[in-house]
């Protein structure tokens, strides 16, 4: 069932002269390559080599052994020339050799049938979690990589949207797309659940009618349904292109061949079924499942979003890699969220708490949000990497292509050195020297976890899989896998397309960001080769001279090519069989441009191009080596994925212009010396630079991004003027006296240097504090310098207070507040109780939480009273503890575990005792006979099955009349529904507590919740 494309599917938007007219795409599997090709890729490497040999001979006879160079300087200048000859003809053989492995990879490659696919669908397929980290781009980019991750032809894939905007955006635009992109997911699962809803149902329907017959055999009639399951699934397909919002080429790209293109490959599906029951053809049973579940594979998709920065517990690094890496991190746990005086905090969660589970799967596939995938992209190489022999393959991808139609000359040509791109990592691949391209890959998890290295931002433990030390992390990710054993492999088809930037500006900062990092990275290569070889691995020179190419040579021809455009070298120096060492470059990739559908003397624009990049790639390889002496690393610039332009940095337009004025000199000056094998290749430098500047970036838009520019350097709007630092700032008026209260409190308890040293000036947001040891604050305001033993101080604790309203059951009132501990780092109050132990420490510690906690709680609700929990150690201090009381200025009720008779005797007047966690059985009338609590507290364990048991009723009503005849309060905690709560006030219990009533909060949260 074919469809045509139509006209709604071609963009409206000019197209500029130079455009690129395909239409189509190149063949997924690439066409077999001649014999004559091959033998004429080899002979042009044989040729450069041998060129440039002779030159280099001719050269050192003439100006050493003869004696030309008769100087220091001549000296100087042979040496650089040939250096300069060698470093240029070893970047064109690195591309010369990689094409020939492109050749013979391509002769190789059988592509899998679907036979032999679908078996692999219907059965147990491993999961898969697609990863599309976005940032403030356009809904419509978002939502077209969002559809082909979704559309693919795999089972249970879950695809996760990883939003990293501003979570407070500063424009109306930054706020819409933040709004857009939340919403996006929701969509689109609700849209691919009405396909994949009926088609599960035919399937149910189908298993049931064949599980009722005598013998499991299919009918001609099954065969029409199935067929008629693909045809619907065929009109819902165009009738979502039809829909598909289309603005340029991309779009087309979208709707013609990765919509259209699925359904009519579903559409031959269900014509072959038709045609089959119409000549009484039966297939198997488990044939007509594959197919079945090859249907349900396409729309069986779980979408969501998920936004890192709305946590303090994650990573804030602004850069694509630790977006990935904080979700990646999060794989395989469950979480809730915590409201800290920081922010909102992901901390493990106990059973039955969760409020957030991210399992952990197989693979995880990222893609880039302006990027797209073909149906079968995931299952192929999943498919790929389940076989034995790929049991060691980290990474399976396919280097992706630039798409047909680009309206601009800009993204043609920019397209052109994508797509060659492409023939040179298919090729590295031959040689073993496949580098992780970054754009889209499938990712084995397990290797993932192999390389994970973890660290720390303040108190949060950050896992970082991809690394960010450069802002081409996929290349140092290629390392590190390296180093542990693992391969990485190009999938040898043309299964992904990736936008290219629609302007200069945009394009500059791509092509900056890639010519970043690796430099900084190279001497990362030698650990790769030692751990080879000591897996006894042979080490090729082939690989190790494309990594060096990979990595370096953006660096060293630019530096090359600017030398040999600026320095006026001696004429004996400048050969015409020089030339002869580029031809056999610039021809073959004149053949190469032809066969990926481009034109040969698009050779020439892309030098052109190359040459206006010159400053572009020299910023990026100073900025490595500027990294590498600093240790700062590089700020990492996303390249913009909307419509508007992008300015172009004022070096990035000048640089070029001077470019063009230096081989303007140069050309006058070889005509008035008679250098004219100089002449012609200033001449050729001339005319392409000035075509480069005028067809890419445009006079037009060149003067108004100078004059941008300009404009903003000379007039700067008058920002109003900040407070000084040192000025004192007028204070709010606190309820409760709550701030004076924390100003009174004791040094080395709360607010005190080490908060702000922590967190900075922030640091003293409410219910925050960093605790030291009482010597510790005592030697600070002594001024103690000197080195301190370790048994002096312990290391600083930093923690907030939380509080949980206690409820009056019978009228709803709140009647106190049970003060709670979370440390800043996520351990819990016995986890950190237990490290201050080991120090002798834990007693000053818990004396620092319980005077924290009534610091914080002066602004409660007047009438209520505060319940925190103490330790025995604490307990046993009793003039410890009698001076730290007094500090209140509300009842204390004190939770106690652990506790005899004794420890109880020496309590100041008006402290009452709960007794936490008795139980509702015989034990809890002992203890509560013996200590004479005022309060006894029912554990979560008492009340499981209340609202149901009667004996459990029964039990808690003589538990709550016993303590009511010893004058006991009896306090249900762990209230986690309104049945819970009515059968617990119906048994006579007075107070309760739990999730149900009110989750602990800050004492700001609980203020509002109060009403206050």
């Amino acid at each position: 069932m074919q469809r045509n494309p139509v006209e709604q599917h071609r963009p409206d938007a000019p197209r500029q002269w130079g455009a690129d007219r395909r239409s189509a795409p190149q063949p997924i599997v690439p066409p077999p390559v001649s014999e004559g090709r091959i033998a004429r890729g080899r002979l042009a490497i044989v040729l450069t080599i041998a060129v440039w040999a002779g030159y280099i001979a001719y050269t050192v006879f003439e100006q050493f052994i003869v004696g030309k160079a008769s100087s220091a300087r001549l000296v100087a200048e042979a040496i650089a020339y040939m250096v300069v000859v060698t470093a240029l003809m070893g970047s064109a053989m690195a591309y010369l050799i990689t094409r020939i492995g492109f050749f013979y990879r391509s002769r190789a490659h059988h592509r899998a049938p679907r036979i032999a696919l679908d078996p692999f669908l219907a059965g147990p397929t491993p999961s898969v979690t697609v990863l599309v980290p976005s940032y403030q781009e356009d809904e419509r980019v978002i939502r077209t990589t969002l559809l082909s991750a979704a559309l693919q032809e795999y089972p249970g894939l879950r695809v996760v949207l990883l939003i990293d905007d501003p979570q407070q955006p500063k424009t109306r635009a930054a706020r819409d797309m933040l709004l857009s992109a939340r919403a996006l997911p929701g969509r689109i699962e609700a849209e691919l659940a009405v396909p994949f809803n009926r088609a599960q149902a035919a399937y149910d329907t189908f298993e049931q009618a064949v599980a009722e017959r005598p013998t499991r055999v299919a009918t001609v009639g099954d065969m029409r349904d199935l067929a008629a399951e693909y045809q619907s699934a065929v009109g819902w397909l165009y009738g979502l292109g039809h829909r598909q919002e289309v603005v340029d080429h991309t779009d087309v790209f979208f709707v013609e061949h990765v919509v259209n293109r699925l359904a009519g490959d579903l559409g031959t599906i269900a014509e072959a079924l038709e045609r089959g029951a119409a000549e009484e053809a039966v297939l198997p049973v488990d044939r007509l499942v594959q197919l079945y579940r090859r249907l349900l594979a396409v729309f069986d998709v779980t979408m969501t979003g998920f936004e890192r920065k709305r946590y303090v517990s994650l990573s804030g690094e602004p850069n694509k890699a630790m977006n990935l890496n904080s979700y990646i991190g999060l794989m395989g746990g469950s979480y809730q969220e915590v409201s800290t005086p920081m922010g909102t905090a992901l901390v493990a969660a106990g059973a039955g708490r969760a409020e957030l589970t991210i399992p952990n799967p197989d693979y995880v596939l990222t893609l880039d949000a302006d990027s797209v995938l073909l149906p079968e992209y995931c299952l192929r190489l999943v498919h790929l990497m389940e076989q034995g022999a790929y049991s060691q393959c980290a990474v399976s991808q396919t280097p992706y292509s630039a798409f047909p139609g680009a309206a601009t000359r800009l993204e043609r040509i920019s397209g052109a050195t994508t797509d060659i791109q492409h023939i040179v990592h298919q090729g590295m691949t031959h040689y073993g020297a496949t580098f992780w391209v970054g754009a889209n890959a499938v990712l084995r998890k397990k290797a993932l976890d192999d390389i994970c290295e973890v660290a720390y931002e303040g108190d949060w433990e950050i896992r970082r899989y991809i690394q960010d030390r450069t802002v081409i992390e996929d290349t140092e990710s290629t390392i590190d896998l390296g180093v542990h054993g693992w391969t990485l492999y190009n999938y040898p088809e043309r299964l992904a397309y990736s936008a290219t930037p629609p302007d200069f500006g945009s394009l500059a900062i791509q092509r900056q960001r890639w010519a970043n990092g690796g430099l900084l990275i190279l001497s990362r290569l030698k650990d790769q080769f030692r751990a080879k070889a000591a897996r006894g691995q042979k080490n090729r020179f082939g690989e190790l001279f494309l990594r060096v190419n990979y990595m370096a040579s953006i660096f060293w021809s630019s530096v090359c090519l600017v030398v040999m455009l600026a320095y006026p070298f001696n004429a004996d120096l400048l050969n015409p069989v020089l030339l002869m060492v580029s031809v056999p470059y610039f021809m073959m990739m004149a053949a190469d441009l032809k066969y990926v559908g481009y034109k040969r003397i698009d050779i020439l624009r892309i030098y052109g191009f190359n040459l206006i990049l010159l400053p572009v790639n020299l910023s990026g390889s100073f900025a490595s080596l500027l990294q590498l002496l600093t240790g700062e690393k590089s700020a990492f610039k996303r390249t913009p994925k909307v419509r508007d332009r992008t300015t172009a940095a004022t070096t990035y337009l000048l640089a070029p212009l001077l470019l063009i004025a230096l081989c303007a000199y140069t050309v006058v000056r070889d005509i008035q010396l008679g250098q004219w094998a100089n002449l012609v290749f200033a001449a050729v430098n001339l005319v392409l630079a000035s075509y480069a500047m005028i067809a890419f970036v445009g006079l037009g838009n060149t003067l108004v991004d100078l004059f941008t520019h300009l404009k903003g350097w000379l007039y700067r709007p008058v920002q109003p003027k900040q407070q000084s630092r040192g000025a004192v700032a007028p204070r709010q008026a606190s309820p409760s006296g709550h701030a004076e209260s924390r100003a009174m409190a004791p040094a080395g308890a709360i607010g005190d240097w080490a908060s702000v040293l922590h967190y900075g000036a922030e640091g003293n947001s409410p219910g925050m504090v960093a605790v030291r040891s009482s010597q510790a604050a005592a030697a600070s305001r002594r001024g103690a310098r000197g080195p301190q033993a370790p048994s002096s101080s312990f290391e600083e604790y930093t923690f907030f207070t939380v509080f949980q309203p206690i409820f009056e059951l019978g009228s709803g009132e709140v009647v106190g507040y049970e003060a709670l501990t979370r440390f800043a780092d996520g351990s819990t109050p016995e986890r950190g109780l237990a490290d201050a132990q080991e120090q002798g420490r834990h007693i000053d510690l818990d004396a620092a939480l319980v005077r924290a906690a009534m610091a914080s709680a002066a602004s409660l609700p007047e009438g209520t009273w505060l319940s925190v929990n103490v330790s025995a150690g604490l307990l046993r201090r009793s003039r410890e503890l009698e001076q730290l009381l007094a500090e209140s200025t509300r009842p204390i009720v004190l939770e106690v575990d652990d506790a005899a008779p004794a420890d109880l005797s020496a309590l100041p007047d008006g402290v009452r005792i709960a007794v936490d966690d008795a139980g509702a059985g015989y034990d809890s009338l002992a203890r509560m006979e013996l200590l004479k609590p005022a309060f006894l507290k029912l554990g979560r364990d008492a009340l499981a099955g209340i609202e149901n048991e009667g004996a459990r009723r029964a039990s808690i009503r003589s538990l709550v009349e016993f303590a009511r005849e010893n004058g006991c309060t009896v306090i249900a905690q762990g209230i986690e529904s309104a049945p819970q709560r009515d059968a617990l006030a119906a048994c006579g219990v007075p107070l309760g507590q739990g999730f149900y009533l009110g989750r602990p909060v800050p004492v700001d949260r609980a203020l509002a919740d109060a009403g206050l």
